[in-house]
């Protein structure tokens, strides 16, 4: 398989100095019904697949597939299928504790039988990272897992998106970038310049390069609002009411479910899966892209934060408000705001804010 360093190419750019400003309020200009819709692209444009690369295929997580990252293979351990990290610190900064399995994973038998191991399906979750005497791994066993269901969803056309988004966030919030983000800590101006430069920098190397319209609207809004009120966020935007009133239900059940455990998780990704297939099959939404696209950003970004924080923090979870937290609704209503561009900077912007 041919080799792309993807994650190098985008978390090894420097920094430009242009990031660093003295200013500490961000321009604010708000949006209007005049302004046009930033366009939103369809699912299937988005071919990368999201996932480590192996010699046997395609492990969902959040990473590029068709990058072979930190000497990767995978192997038979103890009797049980594992990956194996030849780079294993870089692994360990980039997933932390847990290796997020977000689609279930078919080793079939042609595979499994050269690895010594009967078929079988790897389910979607929570995968401690281990250290073994030959290298960092994880082990795909069911009992050191924690499930949670598959957040990969093929019933949303749009749910690229969502894969995108939570890559993004990845790469962005990378330990490459550790230093610079320290540096500006606290200057909204510099938070927003730094989200906004560096996901247009992220969408091109993807193959979805930012219009410049739309790249200058970015930089004049003010990503740093209270998203909390996701009512009033929906009525002001740009959908017709009917669309308004869809989201408005989708999000309102999203809000009832907590999240302060992978259980919880699970129960809040099967729900919103549910309601991205129903709505995929609807007839009545006038916008079926910009609907079905914020739906699974929503989703998406709700198990992202909670997984970082849970990697983290060595398992506890407990970091974070079992409450959906400013920064996620952030990402669903900043998709309406300004595309796959303000989505994922403002999330970002506004954790780092928040953070």
């Amino acid at each position: 398989m041919k080799t792309r360093n993807f994650f190098f190419a985008l978390t090894l750019i420097a920094l430009s100095l242009n990031l660093i400003s003295c200013t500490k309020e961000a321009i604010s200009e708000p949006i209007t019904v005049a302004d046009p819709l930033p366009s939103i692209p369809s699912g299937d444009r988005i071919i990368i697949h999201f996932g480590t690369s192996t010699q046997n295929g395609c492990i969902y997580s959040f990473t590029n597939c068709i990058w072979i990252g930190w000497g990767t293979e995978t192997t038979n351990f103890a009797d049980r299928f594992a990956m194996r990290f030849d780079k294993g610190d870089e692994a360990g900064q980039y997933f932390g504790n847990y290796f997020p399995l977000t689609a279930d994973y078919t080793l079939d038998a042609t595979t499994a039988a050269t690895m010594g191991l009967p078929p079988q399906v790897i389910p979607a979750g929570f995968y401690p990272l281990s250290d073994t005497p030959i290298g960092k791994m994880v082990v795909f066993s069911p009992e050191s897992a924690q499930h949670v269901a598959p957040l990969v969803n093929p019933g949303n056309p749009q749910d690229n998106l969502g894969q995108l988004h939570n890559l993004a966030l990845q790469v962005i919030l990378s330990a490459e970038n550790q230093d610079a983000i320290r540096q500006i800590k606290g200057d909204k101006a510099a938070i927003q310049r730094f989200a906004i430069e560096k996901t247009a920098e992220f969408l091109e190397a993807s193959g979805l390069p930012v219009n410049p319209d739309e790249l200058q609207r970015a930089k004049s809004l003010n990503l740093f609002q209270n998203y909390s009120d996701f009512e009033g966020r929906i009525d002001a935007t740009r959908l017709s009411a009917g669309d308004k009133k869809v989201l408005r239900s989708v999000f309102n059940q999203a809000a009832a479910i907590p999240v302060s455990s992978p259980e919880q998780l699970s129960h809040f990704v099967s729900v919103m899966s549910e309601l991205e297939n129903g709505l995929a099959q609807s007839k009545d939404l006038t916008d079926a892209r910009r609907v079905l696209s914020i739906v699974s950003v929503l989703k998406y970004s709700r198990y992202y934060w909670y997984w970082k924080s849970y990697s983290s923090g060595g398992g506890s979870g407990t970091a974070e408000p079992a409450s959906i937290p400013n920064w996620v609704w952030a990402d669903a209503i900043g998709m309406e705001l300004g595309g796959p561009l303000v989505s994922a900077a403002v999330s970002i912007a506004v954790y780092l804010d928040e953070h």
